[in-house]
């Protein structure tokens, strides 16, 4: 179903979903509610099992939907690339079936593409078992590099995701940020709305919980590592630098939280300077063991070593 007028040019929503009856009426009608009237919505079922999903996309594509199913689960990649790939629209907004957007954020994501910009993203609201904001950083390819900052709910030209060849699908996971970095490389231009437009709904068995995993998340390094190795190289004396950053950073928060430490509020405080210390312990081993030693191959094999 396309909500159309003719003073703006189309923009494509492409909302995967697997099993997520429960939530896909949020997300639909967060597109819907819309205050940007030139909109394409195509969702795309990667192969639901659950009994409520069916019934509720049955429902959604009697209003006149488009619902492209899948005949077999092959992730979120290949299910935007297919929602993609039937797409009319000049520009693609991705958005999962438990999220939401907020009603003027097409609208404002339209104004910046028109401009010329390829990819324009926003800061993040997490809700549900989780309550927090994301602020995103500016843009920087180096940053971009060393780790994803750029929401999957993003929006950018169909071009840019023509000069790429679409998602990853060998991605085990992370497959935006892949995306995102294959865009910069290919000379894509990238902007931030520096405003809260995009809702994610955190659940205790969110995927995301794997990818935190620090050896899993170093075999997607690795695989990110490995396929832009020329990237990773010329960039590499901004991108060393920034994680000591991030690091660093990590220690003067846990030297802090050493200094609070007085008897009269010792458990409490206890309990948190625990919390930093195995968040820095994550973070520490991930950067060092997974990153950083990657890096150190990969230089060295660059060098002949």
């Amino acid at each position: 179903m396309i909500y159309s007028s003719a003073t703006n040019p189309l923009l494509t929503v492409i909302i995967t979903c697997y099993n997520d009856g429960l939530y896909i009426q949020e997300a639909l009608e967060s597109v819907i509610s819309s205050d940007f009237h030139n909109t394409e919505i195509i969702i795309v079922d990667d192969c639901s099992t659950d009994r409520i999903t069916i019934q509720k996309l049955d429902e959604i594509e009697k209003s006149g939907i488009e619902i492209i199913r899948l005949n077999s689960n092959k992730g979120v990649g290949n299910a935007r690339n297919t929602g993609i790939t039937a797409a009319n629209g000049k520009y693609i907004l991705t958005l999962d079936a438990d999220d939401r957007i907020l009603k003027d954020y097409i609208g404002k994501a339209v104004a910046v593409l028109g401009k010329g910009y390829d990819v324009v993203y926003c800061n993040v609201r997490r809700f549900g078992s989780d309550d927090s904001v994301r602020i995103a950083p500016d843009y920087a390819i180096h940053q971009l590099l060393a780790g994803n900052f750029i929401s999957s709910c993003s929006a950018f030209s169909k071009k840019a995701w023509e000069m790429t060849g679409g998602y990853d699908t060998s991605m085990p996971n992370y497959e935006d940020w892949e995306f995102w970095v294959h865009v910069a490389i290919k000379g894509g231009s990238f902007y931030h709305l520096n405003e809260i437009l995009f809702e994610y709904r955190a659940r205790e068995n969110s995927k995301i919980g794997r990818t935190v995993n620090p050896d899993h998340r170093a075999k997607v390094v690795e695989y990110v590592c490995n396929k832009h190795a020329d990237a990773y190289r010329k960039h590499a004396t901004l991108i060393v630098p920034y994680l000591h950053r991030i690091i660093a950073s990590s220690e003067n928060n846990l030297t802090e939280q050493a200094r609070m430490l007085d008897g009269a509020d010792s458990v409490s405080l206890m309990n948190k300077l625990r919390f930093a210390e195995d968040e820095i312990k994550r973070k520490t081993e991930y950067y060092e063991n997974s990153f950083f030693w990657k890096l150190k191959k990969l230089t060295d094999k660059l060098r002949g070593k």
